[in-house]
């Protein structure tokens, strides 16, 4: 079994001091360019990969966002997550992606990883109409938006698509494009899309 190479390592290989290969790792403008070069030369060779686990415990948060969709199957979802990887990806960050099935115990049990890897905070389509999970997740203070979702008579931060407005600009290009037998077909009453 081998075993991983840490931080002690390269700075006995570099010759230099762990402090150094940090400021090498963190603050490289901080370094004189031969001891740089000495020490990235070390990481490369030794395979060093820098512990995110415990960076994160020293500084108390991750550099992950969560998102908790009710279903990755779902085209919508999968834009949505493509969309907040991208953004994420700008800001340096990563997504944990995750489905709940529309399962309000999965998307507690979802909620609860977040809190325990202190997430940077969390994108989430709500499976538990009770708002339970939502109630219980609060007391983390980690940020989180509703996706999907308009939170009426809340202070939650939502983000969701116009509906009618969207249906209004498909019959309006239909109509433009001189089409003058429209029909529609809905889905489930249930779904706030469909009403």
């Amino acid at each position: 079994m081998t075993q991983s190479v840490g931080i002690k390592d390269v700075a006995r290989a570099a010759g230099v001091s762990v402090g150094t290969v940090s400021n090498v790792i963190n603050r490289p403008d901080t370094v004189a360019t031969e001891t740089r070069a000495r020490v990235q030369s070390a990481i490369d060779r030794l395979g060093y990969v820098r512990s995110e686990s415990a960076r994160q415990l020293r500084a108390g948060r991750s550099r992950i966002m969560g998102l908790l969709v009710l279903d990755m199957g779902n085209p919508f979802f999968v834009d949505v997550a493509r969309g907040a990887e991208r953004a994420a990806r700008e800001a340096g960050l990563g997504v944990m992606v995750c489905n709940s099935a529309q399962s309000a115990s999965e998307e507690a049990e979802y909620l609860s990883l977040f809190a325990e890897q202190r997430v940077r905070g969390v994108l989430l389509t709500p499976a538990d109409a009770t708002g339970r999970n939502i109630e219980t997740f609060r007391r983390h203070n980690i940020p989180f938006v509703l996706v999907d979702r308009v939170a009426e008579g809340t202070t939650e931060c939502s983000v969701s698509v116009d509906d009618v407005a969207g249906g209004a600009l498909a019959v309006r290009h239909l109509v433009d494009a001189g089409h003058r037998s429209i029909a529609y077909v809905s889905g489930p009453p249930g779904l706030n899309q469909v009403r």
